[in-house]
């Protein structure tokens, strides 16, 4: 009778102590034992010893930080950070690609603009290609379609908002706040969003149909000029906001020249402004392409301020009243307006 009794309470309490055990093991993976963010990132030789900043998209807050040894660097995460997370990898203040911190190991080359290796970096980095392809039909309405579709197929990810703010950079006025009503707080609060958001406003005080803002600059010589030098009244005038840094710009360029050939003895002018770009780099590009037409410099990001543009190159037409007939066009469009205004 004792010994089976002594049996039975025995095994009583190792039960407890097993289930205690368990539940304290379940506790602690809970709490502190998830399995890392690890981002591992080959680069070439030229950021040797550099700094690697990952910063969160929505607040720009820096949430890892590594150095450039011998062609690579490595993060973790730390636990205190939320998972999963869209990051920004940054050198010298300069986005160099993009990571999406989940648990697993990553891997993101110079050469590519998402990390790859684990589950949502690859469909970000395929959405993003996605992207790209779309952008080289130069067709802005089908590239802000593009960017709000992917937002609302993806706000459960953490690059829906990716999408939502890439949208808001080249949306309607008008349409940025519809959207702006149904869209989480994360993204209407979001620094990168208001700011964006402020842009949208400066689009709309300046549509086709508003009469041109004026801004000052400098000519070749450093001398301070502005804008409405090279606005003449009684002429159509064509704005080229380009840098000698975007190669977008430097590919439109022959495109440009011919227009200008076509168009210079019809009563249109270019003038060209350089944007976050030094006077040397514009006066060396001015002379390596060959441009015939007025150049603004040394602008910096005035113009974005006033017009609430997001990107370059970007193109604004100007009437003989003074008013914006159009803006953010491409060539070719801004060509067939032309010649449908001539006839």
């Amino acid at each position: 009778m004792y010994p089976r009794a002594g049996l039975s309470i025995g095994i009583y309490i190792m039960r407890h102590y097993i289930a205690a055990a368990a539940a304290a093991l379940l506790l602690l993976a809970g709490t502190g034992c998830r399995k890392e963010a690890k981002l591992e990132m080959n680069f070439p030789d030229k950021f040797e010893g550099k700094e690697v900043e990952l910063i969160s998209f929505e607040d720009s807050v820096t949430v890892a930080r590594a150095i450039v040894t011998e062609g690579k660097a490595s993060v973790v995460l730390p636990d205190s950070i939320q998972l999963p997370v869209l990051t920004l990898l940054t050198i010298e203040g300069r986005t160099r690609g993009y990571y999406v911190a989940e648990p697993g190991t990553a891997v993101l080359k110079d050469s590519m603009r998402v990390a790859s290796g684990t589950p949502l970096n690859e469909r970000f980095a395929s959405l993003m290609h996605s992207m790209d392809s779309v952008e080289n039909l130069d067709n802005m309405k089908l590239y802000v379609d593009f960017a709000e579709r992917q937002y609302n197929a993806n706000r459960d990810t953490p690059f829906g908002n990716y999408f939502g703010v890439e949208w808001i950079m080249y949306a309607d006025p008008e349409r940025v706040d519809s959207m702006l009503k149904t869209a989480p707080v994360e993204l209407r609060d979001s620094r990168r969003a208001q700011r964006y958001i402020q842009f949208a406003y400066l689009r709309k005080a300046t549509a086709p149909g508003k009469p041109y803002a004026d801004f000052k600059g400098e000519d070749a010589g450093g001398r301070t000029i502005s804008l409405s030098d090279y606005v003449k009244p009684g002429k159509y005038t064509l704005v080229d906001f380009w840098a000698s840094w975007c190669p977008y710009c430097i590919k439109e360029l022959p495109e440009m020249k011919t227009l200008y050939a076509e168009m210079k003895d019809k009563g249109v002018e270019i003038v060209g402004v350089a944007v976050r770009d030094t006077p040397e780099d514009t006066r060396d590009a001015v002379k390596k392409y060959g441009l015939e037409w007025p150049v603004v410099y040394n602008t910096g990001r005035t113009p974005y301020d006033i017009y609430g543009f997001s990107g370059i190159p970007h193109h604004i037409l100007i009437g003989p009243d003074g008013k914006i007939i159009s803006r953010g066009e491409s060539i070719e469009a801004i060509r067939k307006t032309l010649e449908s205004i001539g006839n």
